[in-house]
């Protein structure tokens, strides 16, 4: 459609993979702004966007403004990697979010699998247009569940004498002990802003109950100073990048993400050499359906029982480095699935059984990786959970960026062969450094632990 307005096979794959970066960049705008005005109306807003720009996608007829509204899109799409797994970090308990976690991206995998899946048999029998009308409805379904079902789940804790100390929690989940004098002086200044949130309890420790129909207002009450809040929450998240244990989950993320955007860009091409139909191509998807379903059990349910047996052993203190182990399982299966396939897909005579188990294993650990690091990143950060989501999610998205977009001069170079040789590579020398992260990411969150005490601040859930 486009070769004849002047565009290459280039300028198509930008369309699949500008999206990507525009999520990571998206994160850093929606959650800061859901910190200041609020999660519902922040996240009401980006779905109504999210709705526009993909019936604008239908309806477009040239590349710049395709490649425009996918830009919106990828950005307005930023609310399911940041905003979502905030407002499930606030409305569950530690213990709970293994779980939680990995039924959100195991849902959010398995409808992405059935939507692709079906993409081909669109393309084929309706046009590809018909992608995003479909899409679309699907968007402005959501829409509806979360205007009647996604409350605010931004709560303010009212400050609590103890001891002869006061105990305030502030609108980024931060918590301190104060001396009386200090925390006299800590109520006036905040009773100054008057930055209470909805949810704020009264002086004498009661909430105001609201009723459904309160809770369905779109809008939620904003913080007095909320360019200040949008400020400071990207404070803490360059704060979080001083974390040894942050920037490693990043980083393994984004080579995860990388290489399964990678697989996705090459299954088409390789599938067809191998006697594949056009229109067949989406079934390849079942096996990311699958494998998000493997991955999914595996975290949670042998997962969080290994992590609770690691506590048990530690004398019953959890410690956010166990989950770490985790990762070992779908390190290694990852390594070998870009191995298999970029192998399988470059022999003419391998069957393309190759590409396609080594696809549906390759998301098993896709799907593991980012369920673990999304948990181990609240846990490793109690302070500012949602910061420290938006640097494992958003970022990885924007590094990930890279690997996709240096593909094709791999290929070029030598082939799928030599391309996911490299990926594989790079790969497990990403998981290779949680061994040392392991063993010294303790003592820096004790180093922390000591300063922030004698500044008076500690680390709660």
């Amino acid at each position: 459609m486009y070769l004849p307005q002047g565009y290459d096979a280039n300028h198509v794959t930008f369309l699949l993979t500008i999206p990507n970066l525009c999520i990571g960049l998206g994160n850093y705008i929606i959650l800061p702004i859901s910190l200041a005005y609020g999660r519902r109306p922040v996240f009401l807003a980006s779905s109504l966007i999210l709705l526009a720009a993909t019936i604008g996608s239908a309806v477009q007829s040239d590349y710049r403004s395709h490649l425009a509204t996918r830009i919106v899109q990828g950005l307005a799409t930023g609310a399911s990697e940041s905003l979502l797994p905030l407002m499930l970090t606030e409305v569950t308990f530690l213990h709970q979010r293994g779980r939680v976690f990995g039924l959100y991206w195991m849902v959010q995998s398995v409808f992405s699998g059935l939507l692709n899946l079906s993409s081909s048999y669109i393309n084929a029998a309706l046009g590809w247009r018909w992608y995003y009308w479909i899409f679309a409805v699907l968007v402005g379904f959501g829409q509806l569940l979360a205007f009647f079902g996604a409350f605010e789940t931004r709560f303010s804790r009212p400050a609590t004498s103890l001891d002869g100390t006061v105990v305030v929690t502030d609108e980024f989940g931060v918590t301190r002990i104060l001396p009386d004098d200090e925390a006299q002086a800590y109520l006036a200044e905040r009773a100054r802003d008057a930055a209470d949130a909805p949810g704020q309890a009264s002086s004498s420790g009661s909430v105001a109950r609201t009723t459904y129909g309160q809770k369905l207002r779109p809008w939620s009450q904003p913080h007095a100073r909320p360019l200040r809040t949008v400020l400071l929450s990207w404070a803490r998240m360059a704060q979080c990048l001083t974390s040894p244990a942050i920037l490693y989950v990043v980083l393994i993320a984004a080579i995860t993400l990388g290489c399964v955007v990678d697989l996705s860009l090459t299954y088409d091409a390789v599938l067809q050499a191998k006697g594949w139909a056009a229109k067949e191509i989406g079934l390849i998807n079942l096996g990311a359906v699958v494998g998000a379903v493997l991955g999914a059990a595996y975290s949670t349910l042998l997962g969080d029982r290994f992590v609770i047996w690691m506590a048990r052993r530690n004398r019953g203190v959890h410690k956010p480095e166990h989950r770490l182990v985790v990762l070992v399982v779908p390190a290694l299966v990852g390594f070998a699935m870009l191995l298999v396939y970029g192998f399988t897909a470059s022999d003419a005579r391998a069957s393309w059984w190759g590409p396609v188990l080594a696809y549906t294993f390759y998301s098993t650990a896709w799907v593991s990786v980012l369920i673990v690091s999304t948990s181990f990143a609240a846990e490793a950060a109690p302070k500012h959970p949602g910061p420290a989501l938006v640097m494992v999610v958003g970022t990885k998205n924007i590094v990930s960026f890279g690997w996709t977009y240096g593909l094709t001069p791999l290929v070029d170079k030598g082939g799928y062969g030599y391309a996911f040789g490299v990926l594989a590579g790079v790969f497990g020398a990403c998981f290779v450094l949680g061994v040392p992260v392991y063993v010294l990411n303790p003592m820096w969150r004790a180093y922390t632990g000591r300063v922030e005490r004698r500044r008076g601040v500690v680390t709660t859930d």
